[in-house]
């Protein structure tokens, strides 16, 4: 007697595969390849959002003018050193084009996860979350400190103007009387060396600040902005 066990199972084992052959069919037919970005040509930020410098955090200011400076850095044995673009993110560039710069994050006991980075060309590059996002700082429409003794993009105050107690503050910084050292942290005042300007309190929230230059400042709210003073008036 002929035994049909055998050819039933061939059947039905083909029957199957068939039928998961068809059912797999339309999931590969409906795959998309993911789309595969490449790093744009070095120099070329034209892809970037731009994120104006006094659009960024404070600290943002601060880490630029100390690069402009040169220093001295928060965290020296990491800040300047070559960034890699491991990531592929910013545009492709020769090893040692880009350098890196710490941001600091108040508050947070480590370096936190915001840098500027630079470019040999000139590029600035910030970001808020250790590499996954960069955009371009302008700094041509951004808000740098001018340079050493230069007070031209700051508003002025007549002398006439302040306080008995601010007149007062303006003669001691006027007649060669020392301050406490201002460091221009928040980067408002022009970039000086370390030491070239001096505080003196006059309220609450006021102050003058006297550059060795001869240039006097006057700030009515604890360093947000400053003035400076037109002595002849």
């Amino acid at each position: 007697m002929t035994n049909y066990k055998p050819r039933i199972a061939s059947v039905l084992l083909a029957l199957l595969v068939a039928f998961l052959g068809g059912a797999a069919a339309p999931a590969v037919a409906h795959e998309a390849a993911a789309p595969i970005t490449a790093a744009a040509e070095c120099g070329d930020t034209s892809g970037f959002k731009k994120t104006p410098l006094d659009t960024l955090p404070k600290e943002a200011t601060d880490t630029y003018n100390l690069i402009k400076k040169g220093g001295p850095f928060p965290f020296p044995e990491k800040d300047g050193t070559v960034f890699s673009n491991r990531e592929g993110i910013l545009p492709s560039c020769a090893s040692g084009y880009y350098h890196e710069y710490t941001v600091i994050t108040p508050g947070s006991p480590d370096r936190g996860a915001r840098r500027i980075v630079t470019g040999s060309g000139g590029e600035f590059f910030y970001t808020a979350d250790h590499y996954k996002t960069f955009s371009v700082i302008p700094v041509d429409g951004g808000t740098p400190s001018p340079e050493c003794g230069d007070p031209a993009g700051l508003d002025t105050v007549k002398l006439s103007t302040l306080s008995a107690e601010a007149k007062a503050a303006v003669d001691k910084a006027r007649g060669g009387a020392s301050g406490t050292v201002y460091e221009n942290r928040e980067g408002v005042l022009p970039a000086c060396d370390s030491g070239y300007y001096q505080l003196f309190p006059v309220g609450a929230e006021d102050r003058v600040i006297s550059g060795k230059g001869g240039e006097i400042f006057y700030t009515p709210d604890h360093y947000s902005t400053f003035q400076f003073v037109e002595l002849d008036s």
